[in-house]
């Protein structure tokens, strides 16, 4: 199959040219990236056209097609729109754009993933188990597409809908890349977070290369036993381990580590946690992100009330660090991430089993 035009920078994609005995100066390759990925342009023609033969061989040699839209979920509550995808295998994944605090401006919420194998008991993606890794240019298109349609620019992505990020890890970084590409998606990368839930390996590799993009660590539990439980990977990669890993990060990067930690009542904002926490982070700087969980099940985590987050916050003081609480988008909808591929794929199941039961033959009399 061709090479997706969305995951190609401009020097590789005239690298690609090059090796099809295409001529193509990197002036040109910029100039054809920025027309197709950064303005969204459908076709190289119109006014100030790239030349003829180097339109047919991006033609011949690259594919510009995009992921199907089956459902648009706006939330009139918090201005978030929530798409659903499906790619041409049958896949569905999702994408949100959200509404920043200056006005005509969003950031876009990518999924990395076709379901995810990390099995968050509180993620609805998690329930899915992992479909499939998805490649590049279907993240850079999540972003395209979602830019096409919003009401000003986005100036921000997050890696945090369906997948664990570090677990696609070169698509990912790709896909990043792209992004803040000055002829792709021009996004700062400063304003491109990636976040996990605590892949060793990978979190240390990442460290290693020096990528500029902020990394965002799922935490959730410093209590190893409920966090195992909360987050199966973490007896993969004992809390011990992944500390170290955060501390070689955020030394390398000479900042504070995010932390980011789903709130469930009754579960993670007690006193014990904060007691936990205080042995985990000493000499580390951190900040926290609270996010309330999302969890439609009837019987499924439930949400701290005001007072119980607040004693929580307040807990947190003691450590020293900022803490910043952070709002689940789509939650007047039931749209939180997972929810609507969760949907699309109970419809295909029971589709499926009701054209099996028209075809059964009908049962034998004898």
């Amino acid at each position: 199959m061709l090479p997706h035009l969305f995951s190609l920078t401009p020097d590789q994609l005239a690298e690609l040219l090059r090796g099809a005995d295409v001529p193509c100066s990197d002036a040109e390759a910029r100039r054809v990236v920025s027309r197709l990925v950064a303005d969204g342009r459908p076709d190289l023609t119109g006014p100030h056209p790239v030349a003829k033969v180097l339109r047919a061989a991006v033609d011949a040699h690259t594919r510009r097609d995009l992921p199907r839209v089956l459902e648009r979920v706006p939330d009139p509550d918090d201005g978030s729109v929530r798409y659903l995808f499906e790619a041409e295998d049958g896949v569905v994944f999702e994408a949100v754009r959200i509404p920043l605090h200056k006005a005509g401006r969003f950031s876009v919420c990518l999924s990395s993933q076709a379901g995810c194998a990390m099995g968050c008991d509180f993620c609805a993606t998690g329930r899915l188990g992992l479909k499939r890794n998805l490649k590049s240019w279907e993240m850079v298109a999540q972003w395209r597409i979602v830019q096409d349609e919003a009401p000003g620019r986005v100036s921000g992505a997050v890696f945090m809908g369906q997948g664990e990020p570090l677990h696609n890890y070169d698509e990912v970084i790709q896909a990043a890349k792209m992004l803040s590409h000055p002829n792709g998606g021009r996004i700062s990368a400063d304003n491109i977070t990636i976040s996990t839930v605590g892949l060793v390996p990978q979190l240390r590799r990442y460290t290693r290369e020096g990528h500029p993009y902020r990394l965002i660590v799922s935490l959730t539990s410093a209590i190893p036993e409920r966090r195992a439980q909360l987050l199966p990977v973490a007896g993969r990669f004992p809390l011990p381990e992944l500390m170290e890993a955060l501390k070689e990060h955020a030394e390398a990067h000479g900042d504070r580590q995010t932390v980011a930690w789903v709130l469930m009542a009754g579960v993670n904002t007690g006193p014990d946690e904060v007691e936990a926490l205080k042995g985990l982070l000493e000499g580390m700087p951190l900040r926290f992100n609270l996010i309330d969980v999302n969890d439609s099940r009837p019987d499924g985590y439930a949400r701290a009330e005001d007072a119980e987050r607040k004693r929580f916050i307040d807990a947190l003081q003691a450590l020293k660090a900022p803490v910043v609480r952070r709002y689940s988008v789509g939650r007047g909808r039931h749209s939180a991430c997972g929810m609507l591929a969760g949907k699309r794929l109970a419809e295909l199941a029971a589709e499926d089993a009701a054209a099996a039961a028209i075809s059964a033959p009908p049962p034998s009399s004898a």
